[in-house]
């Protein structure tokens, strides 16, 4: 400040817009002229069109999808849900989360995240959210793969879907009547901890079209089978996996002999184990840590490109990140930072992750393991 100087008033920018504003609206005055008011005509002005909620949407989604700068969108649309109150308040957040994602800052986007976890969906922006996490599920690297059944033969319309459909009203039929080796699996999608299946023949027409003599077996990789129980020739097939769960990718059943009955199945339920919350592709799922290490099965040996993982709040920070590789060593390639953890491990073999807790993490919870191998 100058001496002798007064220190310069700071205008608040709300009131220099304001000012601006009306000054650029107010009707112009010629110089040297005495404007009698009643002859002043207001000037006209062309003003943008007002955007509504609908169209800042679809704004924000064409900057956001094409790889643009989505802030701009982003502000505008925010402004109007702010004006909606309350019930937009998830919107808003979902809009940050992808605006994160966006910039790259996926530890601020599992933020927002984790507080759009549990809450409440307005229906009238429930398509919107949707598709927000749809958007931060593929930015993560998250899938969920649907079991996949298949059989040798269906008849007509009856195919093996129907086996995995929830519904126990619709029935895989086969197109003949099963002979030893004719087998029927399951693909899982991914290799999973399993604690039990259960596999419901036959129906109220054909109460005998179940399978008399066979096996109910897993596997890791498809080409290595085990058993998990006889089939007890009954229409009704329940098998626990171990005494806590067992890995596996596939399951099948094989006939183990022939038979004058075709076959039907209603369904066939997987019970996963609690562990498999922690890779099952859906961060709402999630696996409380009780005091052990928590482990996911690559099924095979492949080269690594990433490992993500995505836990709550208060997770402890420094937690080893470890691979399992080739020579069956266990190596430590990073530590927990927290709810967001993103450890490199390009060049590395392995076929297991885990995360190393110990009995001072009990309570903590793992959302999920994202595995990325490498491309």
């Amino acid at each position: 400040m100058p001496p002798g100087g007064t220190r310069p008033r700071v205008v608040p920018f709300a009131v220099l817009v304001t000012v601006v504003s009306a000054a650029l609206s107010a009707s112009p005055v010629p110089a040297a002229a005495d404007p009698e008011p009643d002859r002043l005509v207001p000037k006209r002005t062309v003003r943008e069109a007002p955007v509504d909620l609908p169209s800042a949407m679809a704004r924000f989604w064409v900057a956001y999808s094409s790889g643009a700068d989505p802030r701009k969108a982003a502000a505008i649309l925010d402004a109007l849900l702010r004006a909606e109150g309350t019930p937009s308040e998830p919107v808003r957040r979902a809009v940050r989360m992808l605006v994160a994602h966006a910039g790259g800052d996926q530890r601020r986007a599992w933020c927002e995240r984790l507080d759009l976890l549990g809450v409440p969906v307005p229906p009238r922006h429930a398509a919107f959210l949707a598709a927000a996490f749809a958007a931060s599920d593929q930015a993560f690297g998250l899938s969920r793969q649907t079991p996949v059944p298949t059989a040798q033969t269906a008849y007509a319309g009856h195919v093996p879907a129907r086996m995995t459909d929830g519904d126990a009203a619709t029935f895989y039929w086969s197109d003949g009547a099963p002979q030893p080796g004719t087998q029927f699996v399951l693909d899982l999608g991914r290799v999973r901890p399993v604690q039990g299946v259960a596999v419901a023949m036959g129906t109220a027409d054909r109460p005998r079209d179940f399978l008399r003599s066979g096996v109910l077996e897993g596997s890791v990789d498809g080409v290595d089978w085990a058993t998990v129980r006889q089939l007890p020739g009954l229409p009704t097939v329940t098998a626990t996996l171990g005494p806590g769960s067992r890995d596996v990718r596939y399951l099948r059943l094989r006939a183990t002999a022939g038979q004058r009955h075709w076959l039907a199945v209603r369904e066939v339920s997987v019970r996963p184990g609690p562990t498999d919350a922690a890779g099952d592709g859906d961060p709402a799922t999630a696996y409380r840590v009780t005091g052990g290490p928590v482990e996911v099965n690559l099924g095979v040996d492949q080269p690594l490109e990433r490992i993500v993982v995505l836990a709550d709040r208060g997770t402890r920070q420094g937690v080893p990140v470890q691979v399992r590789d080739e020579a069956g060593t266990w190596r430590t390639v990073g530590r927990l930072g927290g709810e967001y953890t993103d450890v490199a491990a390009r060049g590395i073999v392995a076929g297991r992750v885990r995360v190393l807790f110990g009995p001072d993490s009990t309570g903590t919870a793992v959302r999920e393991i994202v595995v990325r191998p490498a491309r």
